[in-house]
């Protein structure tokens, strides 16, 4: 009960009295805020974007769903740093360059990783997303990535978004996506790979775009698009290929919009199997400009005649068996459903009803935004500029929560003001 005394107070000595109260109150348990970040309630953030930071700072409220720490210096990550509750991880444009075994394993309800932008990261251990089963989209562009290990996708099976352009890739092992069956975007633009193999996108029965130019490809196995029957877009352009062996491309039923372009197309004979799938496709293409031979130079493949290849030699009988087999296994035609293993109660792998796109690297590509989004509607990305998270988030000191056992002593003051 409020003493008598404070009852006599005049109104000025009131109103400082119930100030004071307000003040002097510290939410209790609420952890502090580190030096130089701020935090918000909600949802409960710390932003420690560019302060020049060269480790993650200490002290890091573990409650916190999002944690904003890039555009800093940072060079190392330890296990143990981060809280369970972390759903948003931006840890992009610092200097990391090594990631102790452990740094994101008890991370249980992990949604978005950004690791992208970080010039000195160049060797990834095996296990480094291991049991990260939530995590939906992963950022690892503009590293200095050779190579990836193999398996170190594995158990991500709610990934959807995968950002790795811009790296130094060399090549990409076979079954090195298996696993994310529900994958929908897969950036690798920007590499050095030179051939894709048979098995290199096996697994991926829900991706949606797939994105390869700008790299050193040569040669593509007439089996490496196998299995990605709900591709609607493909980049191959900006690459060395002069033929695509065996009609790689047959095995893309949903595919809707293909670039070829920039790339040496030998418009002989080798031409005649990417110049036949066109005749019986409707697909929006980029111009697929011959460079050789001389006399064909600049002519469209597209636009070659039936009689440009009547001195070729007829297609072997045992590629003509593999195509046919291919489609009657769901390569080229309406077969059954494809069965999509995922988090239960999620509309995962499913055109159209996927979440949008996280921000950064999606729009980094220099692409026409309409090529990669395509007709459907989709909201704007979370912004990432220098001002941290949206506005309508709430600092934590501008918003105190009071203690229940204070509301008595306030209804007490109140009613005399």
């Amino acid at each position: 009960m409020l003493p008598p005394t404070a009852r006599d107070l005049p109104q000025g000595g009131r109103l400082a009295a119930l100030l004071l109260v307000v003040l002097a109150w510290v939410p209790g348990g609420a952890p502090a805020c580190p030096a130089l970040c701020t935090c918000y309630v909600s949802p409960p953030t710390v932003s420690c974007q560019a302060n020049n930071f060269s480790s993650v700072p200490a002290g890091l409220p573990p409650g916190a769903r999002r944690l904003f720490l890039q555009n800093n210096v940072i060079r190392a990550l330890r296990a143990g740093t981060f809280g369970p509750s972390t759903v948003t991880l931006w840890l992009y444009s610092n200097n990391i360059s090594s990631i102790q075994p452990g740094t994101f394993r008890h991370l249980p309800a992990l949604e978005e990783l950004d690791l992208g932008d970080n010039p000195h990261l160049r060797v990834l251990a095996p296990d480094t997303f291991h049991g990260l089963r939530r995590l939906q989209a992963l950022h690892l562009y503009r590293c200095q990535l050779a190579s990836l290990p193999s398996g170190i996708f594995r158990g991500l099976h709610s990934l959807q978004y995968l950002y790795l352009q811009e790296n130094g890739l060399l090549y990409l092992q076979d079954d090195l996506f298996a696993d994310l069956a529900n994958l929908s975007h897969l950036f690798l633009h920007g590499n050095r790979v030179r051939a894709l193999s048979e098995g290199v996108f096996r697994g991926l029965p829900s991706l949606d775009r797939l994105l390869l130019h700008a790299n050193r490809l040569v040669a593509v196995h007439r089996r490496a698009f196998r299995g990605l029957s709900r591709l609607t877009i493909l980049y191959l352009f900006n690459n060395s290929l002069a033929a695509l062996p065996g009609d790689p491309l047959a095995a893309l039923p949903a595919l809707q919009f293909l670039r070829l372009n920039a790339n040496p197309w030998a418009c002989d004979c080798r031409a005649r199997p990417l110049w036949a799938w066109f005749r019986r496709t409707r697909v929006s293409s980029s111009p697929v400009p011959c460079a050789s031979p001389p006399h064909r130079r600049g002519t469209d493949l597209r636009h070659l005649r039936p009689q440009d290849f009547d001195a070729c030699p007829e297609e072997d009988e045992e590629e003509e068996e593999e195509e046919e087999e291919e489609k009657d296994e769901g390569g080229g035609g309406g077969g059954g459903a494809v069965a999509v293993v995922g988090t239960p109660g999620r509309a995962l792998g499913r055109p159209g009803t996927l979440p949008a796109a996280p921000p950064s690297a999606f729009y980094r590509d220099g692409l026409p935004p309409h090529d990669l989004r395509g007709s459907q509607p989709r909201p704007p990305p979370p912004s990432r500029d220098s001002r941290g998270p949206p506005g309508d988030d709430v600092p934590l000191a501008a918003a105190p929560r009071l203690a229940p056992a204070l509301l008595p002593l306030l209804a007490l003051l109140l009613p005399d003001l």
